[in-house]
C-alpha cells in the first residue's frame, strides 16, 4: 500500500476525531448545518455505493458478490438492531435513555465496526482502482464528521467529560486507519472486502440522513443536498 493511500487513510481518521472535538467544545455546530451536512455526506456516499462500487465490486468478484454485498448490508443492520438501537446519527437526541456505561459501550462499538469498514472500503477501492480510491475516500470522509458527533454526543450524554468525548473519537479514527491497514496486509480478499464495505454503505448512507431528516421534518433543503449528492457521483 502506498504512503498516498496511508496519508488519506489518516485523513479519513482525524474525520472522527475533528467532529468529536467540534461537539466537545462548548460552542459548536448548529443542528441545521449539521443535518445538511449529514445529508450531503449521505447522498454521496449512498450514490457512490450504487454507481461506482457495486459495479467494480461485481467486477472483481463475480456472481458471488451481491452475497457479499448483502453480507456486509446484513451486519451493519444486525450490530445496529442488536447492539446499539437506539444510536442515531448526528447529536444525540435521546439524553435520558442514553445515561449508562453499558449504551455508551455498545454505541462505540457499533460506530467502530462502521469505522473500520469506511476503511475497508478506502483500502480496497485504492486496490481495485486509484481513481474508484479517491472518489471513495471523498464520500466517506463527507460522511466522517457526522460519525464524530454521534459517538461525541453519546458520550457527553452519558456525563463524559472533553478528554473521555475525545478518547472515544479518537478510537473510531483509530478503527477506520485500522480498515485501511488490514485492507492493505489482505490484499488477496480485496474484492471481497469492496463488496462487503459496500454493503455496509447502502446500509449506513440512507440511514445517516433519512432517519434524522424525518425527526427534523419540514425542510426540503435536506432532500434536495441529498440528492445533488447523489446526482454529483455520476
Amino acid at each position: 500500500m502506498t504512503p498516498f493511500v496511508l496519508l488519506l487513510g489518516f485523513a479519513a481518521a482525524l474525520g472522527d476525531l475533528i467532529g468529536g472535538a467540534i461537539v466537545a467544545t462548548p460552542r459548536h455546530i448548529s443542528d441545521r448545518t449539521l443535518t445538511l451536512l449529514m445529508a450531503l455526506g449521505a447522498g454521496n456516499l449512498l450514490g457512490v455505493s450504487v454507481i461506482e462500487l457495486i459495479p467494480e465490486s461485481i467486477k472483481e468478484v463475480g456472481e458471488s458478490a451481491p452475497l457479499y454485498i448483502l453480507g456486509g448490508y446484513l451486519l451493519i443492520h444486525f450490530f445496529e438492531h442488536v447492539f446499539a438501537p437506539h444510536l442515531h446519527f448526528g447529536e444525540e437526541t435521546h439524553a435520558n435513555s442514553v445515561i449508562d456505561t453499558h449504551v455508551s459501550s455498545t454505541a462505540i462499538l457499533g460506530l467502530a465496526l462502521h469505522a473500520f469498514m469506511d476503511g475497508v472500503a478506502i483500502g480496497s477501492a485504492f486496490i481495485a482502482s486509484p481513481a474508484l480510491g479517491v472518489i471513495v475516500f471523498a464520500a466517506i470522509m463527507l460522511h466522517k464528521l457526522p460519525e464524530g458527533f454521534t459517538i461525541a454526543s453519546v458520550m457527553k450524554a452519558t456525563g463524559a467529560g472533553r478528554r473521555g468525548t475525545l478518547a472515544a473519537a479518537g478510537l473510531l479514527s483509530i478503527a477506520t486507519f485500522g480498515g485501511v491497514i488490514a485492507t492493505g496486509l489482505l490484499s488477496n480478499v480485496a474484492g471481497p472486502a469492496l463488496a462487503i464495505a459496500t454493503g455496509s454503505s447502502c446500509m449506513l448512507a440512507p440511514r445517516t440522513s433519512w432517519r434524522r431528516r424525518i425527526r427534523n421534518s419540514g425542510s426540503s433543503i435536506r432532500s434536495w443536498c441529498s440528492s445533488v449528492s447523489v446526482c454529483s457521483s455520476r
